[in-house]
């Protein structure tokens, strides 16, 4: 199972990582990366017009899903602005960023004063937004206001394999329609995740 999922989580990293960091350094981070396969922890603190969400450690594909169905639950309470606190996020990979960009996509058609400022983003973190070309879709946080009380988010079980493929791609969709020069980054890691898909939901539907 491990052996499987650092596999996957490798086929979800590379393409990006040698973007992000070039030939030279790509597999050592790769190598702290895979290091890192725990999610990140989560904390919410609900301001009521807002809500801050906080993430610790490294937001990775297995962080993505959490971190959408928290999201998803304080939308439903009512809540369209956020701040995302970045400032201990060691590192992002790009299935959890595009879920962060569509997030906000969906907040921002929703509200005019709607989606995610960024506090205190972490260098690394920075830099994977402004390669993509993403950036300046988002707020800058000058501060957390009332936030000192976030409550940590319980973990939930493990996440379903389809699931998280299906997240996966449209993530990485996300990215590519939010910026076209994404496409030849992600072309790879995209194709590989249909295939993924489709065997998943073909061995779900025979079961």
């Amino acid at each position: 199972m491990l052996g499987e999922k650092l596999h996957r989580f490798i086929r979800f990293c590379n393409p990006i990582l040698r973007f992000l960091t070039g030939a030279k350094n790509w597999r050592k981070l790769l190598s702290e990366l895979v290091l890192g396969l725990e999610p990140a922890k989560l904390y919410v603190a609900d301001l009521g017009k807002r809500a801050v969400v906080r993430i610790s450690g490294r937001a990775n594909c297995l962080s993505s899903v959490p971190f959408k169905q928290v999201v998803n639950g304080l939308i439903e309470r009512g809540r369209r602005a956020f701040t995302l606190d970045l400032s201990d996020c060691q590192l992002m990979d790009s299935t959890f960023l595009g879920v962060l960009v569509g997030l906000n996509r969906s907040l921002g058609q929703a509200e005019r004063t709607g989606g995610f400022s960024l506090y205190q983003p972490t260098e690394p973190v920075r830099v994977l937004l402004d390669n993509l070309g993403i950036l300046e879709l988002f707020n800058t946080a000058e501060s957390l206001g009332q936030a000192g009380d976030a409550e940590p988010v319980e973990a939930g079980g493990a996440v379903d394999k389809t699931e998280l493929t299906r997240t996966s791609l449209e993530a990485h969709r996300t990215l590519i329609d939010a910026n076209p020069e994404n496409e030849a980054k992600f072309k790879e890691v995209t194709r590989f995740l249909e295939e993924d898909l489709q065997r998943q939901e073909a061995a779900d539907s025979s079961d």
